[in-house]
């Protein structure tokens, strides 16, 4: 499959949100509410990536892998002062395991890096093992679970992090 990586643009918003909104109902069907994953979450997500996308811009990266003319996976990444703080990373369900989140991940990084980024991190709701898994075998370290609300919704999140952006962006070459 030929991957092609590029910045999102204004117009990737509702295919964006659309792909963010099939992952949640993949990744977190029994972990978050049934309701929300059913209902709520397409307002937040179409409203959210419309903002996103237009206006005033963040110091980070939104990009989208192209697998042909189709959304494969996108990754949105903010510098938070010398960290790259990944906000979201999602592939396609069915189009997972094909290192499609490990180019996007490696991608974003090196641009923040190249903005002066010096360490990344991120936030997982634990329950998602698949995600953990992943992060993990990028090197990352993880602190301690906590509690968190995320969409009105209490759930045990754990914050991974690589304390050297240069260890991410060379695990995801491998």
């Amino acid at each position: 499959m030929a991957l092609r990586l590029r910045s999102a643009r204004g117009s990737d918003a509702p295919v964006i949100a659309e792909l963010h909104i099939a992952s949640w109902r993949d990744a977190y069907r029994g972990i978050l509410s049934q309701e929300f994953l059913d209902t709520g979450i397409e307002g937040e997500f179409n409203a959210h990536w419309a903002t996103t996308l237009s206006g005033r811009r963040r110091a980070g990266a939104v990009i989208v892998a192209m697998a042909g003319r189709h959304l494969a996976g996108f990754v949105a990444a903010w510098r938070e002062g010398v960290n790259c703080h990944v906000d979201n990373l999602h592939v396609r369900p069915g189009m997972r395991n094909a290192g499609i989140g490990r180019a996007l991940l490696g991608f974003a990084a090196q641009r923040l890096q190249d903005q002066g980024a010096v360490s990344a991190d991120l936030w997982v709701i634990a329950a998602n093992q698949g995600a953990m898994r992943f992060y993990l075998s990028l090197g990352a370290e993880v602190e301690a679970p906590t509690t968190r609300v995320t969409f009105g919704q209490t759930v045990t999140e754990r914050r991974l992090y690589w304390p050297g952006i240069t260890n991410l962006i060379a695990a995801c070459a491998r």
